[in-house]
């Protein structure tokens, strides 16, 4: 059977691949504890189910316009603007399933076969996927643990002058590492763009809500204005509104860059489901409290896991501002031979933690970051608790 060449960089997602497999050993009757899929255990809010029951009690099963209903798109251009500060309009807005399908419709509205594309690393497995998908090619600027895996200006810098790239890809709070870029940052890393009009930018932003110790997300368009017009802002309903199944995604834009996206969505899915809209909009009207309480909980989560971790010898990460994961520096237990265990690498030392301590992670490798779990703390205290004593008693046995 043939095979696209464009599928020769493209490999499926580590992530559910860890997941399946955890799901199947729970299927035999194993007490898994899953660190794996970025999914908050949270149901969602009450009054969007019931939106979403309502609408189709009323009959919204029909197509909505392509780049979604007419009112979520004027809402969500205002909840941005009252949450960020930065002032949008509805034609600004497009509407699709899930946020990466939006962030698809960007890449593949900007780049063109042969295009380079800077990508910081670690970083969310998806993107180079998409690149590549879209008939682009990829350099990874390189972070580093001891700067809080955050891009400086000066390897911005050095990045654009080398491949002359049509995009940058930033996304704050990080998946995968839960580092967020701060106001100076942001100052800092527009100052360099600015010198090099060419550089689009795609800043993903889905995880905006969920920051803790006190510190707030910065929007990259409030902090620079000026680079709006070659800026694509991607969020979502996923994280902070508990909707991962309702798949909805949402791109802000220069008016003319959202006509491109809705070209190419009206040729792959056409709109998002109508009464996921519905319940969206009902999303975007929740009371304060309700977002703040599911992020205090993830807060707590926080503290708990990084105490866990404390514990266990030869194993450190970076304390995570946002999201809802830890990037756990393994690489101690990343070369090591004992008995029937061989582990050469990240991809054999999560196997191993699954298959021998029932714990699923997922492999540094998979987001750039080889030597490295990633933990998503989106699940219970006492699973969190049960899950690090649990790796902690595996890697003991490779210490043995």
């Amino acid at each position: 059977m043939k095979k696209a060449k464009r599928l020769d960089h493209v490999q499926a997602s580590l992530t559910l691949a860890i997941t399946a497999k955890a799901a199947a050993m729970k299927s035999e009757g194993i007490d898994i504890i899953s660190f794996g899929a970025g999914e908050p255990d949270f149901d969602t809010p009450a009054p969007v189910v019931e939106a979403a029951k309502n609408a189709l009690d009323h009959g919204l099963t029909r197509y909505t316009a392509v780049a979604g209903m007419p009112a979520l798109r004027a809402e969500i251009a205002a909840w941005y603007g009252r949450e960020f500060g930065v002032e949008t309009a509805p034609d600004q807005v497009i509407v699709g399933i899930g946020g990466k399908q939006v962030i698809y419709n960007a890449i593949m509205s900007i780049i063109d076969a042969g295009d380079m594309v800077l990508i910081p690393s670690p970083y969310w497995l998806s993107y180079p996927a998409m690149v590549h998908l879209a008939g682009g090619e990829v350099a990874f600027i390189e972070t580093r643990e001891e700067e809080k895996f955050l891009m400086t200006p000066n390897m911005l810098e050095e990045a654009i002058v080398k491949h002359a790239p049509k995009l940058l890809i930033l996304n704050s709070p990080s998946n995968p590492t839960g580092q967020c870029y701060t106001e100076s940052d942001l100052r800092a890393l527009a100052d360099v763009l600015r010198r090099h009009p060419d550089v689009n930018i795609l800043w993903d932003n889905i995880y905006a809500h969920l920051t803790y110790g006190g510190f707030r997300h910065v929007e990259l368009a409030k902090v620079a204005p000026d680079l709006c017009p070659r800026l694509v802002t991607t969020g979502g309903f996923s994280k902070s509104f508990a909707m991962t199944g309702w798949r909805l995604g949402f791109a802000i834009a220069d008016p003319e860059r959202i006509r491109m996206m809705t070209t190419i969505q009206s040729h792959s899915t056409s709109n998002a489901v109508s009464f996921a809209q519905a319940g969206a909009l009902a999303a975007l009207k929740l009371d304060r409290a309700v977002l703040e309480n599911m992020r205090k909980a993830f807060e707590n989560r926080r503290n708990i896991i990084l105490e866990e971790i404390s514990k266990i010898d030869g194993v450190s990460c970076a304390a995570p501002m946002g999201a809802f994961y830890v990037l756990l520096n393994c690489k101690k237990y990343c070369n090591i031979e004992r008995g029937l265990h061989w582990i050469q690498g990240d991809v054999d030392l999560a196997k191993y933690i699954l298959e021998e301590g029932h714990v699923a992670t997922v492999p540094g490798s998979a987001f750039g970051a080889p030597g490295y779990l990633r933990l998503s703390f989106a699940l219970d205290e006492e699973g969190i608790r049960k899950g690090i004593q649990r790796i902690a008693d595996a890697l003991a046995t490779l210490n043995a």
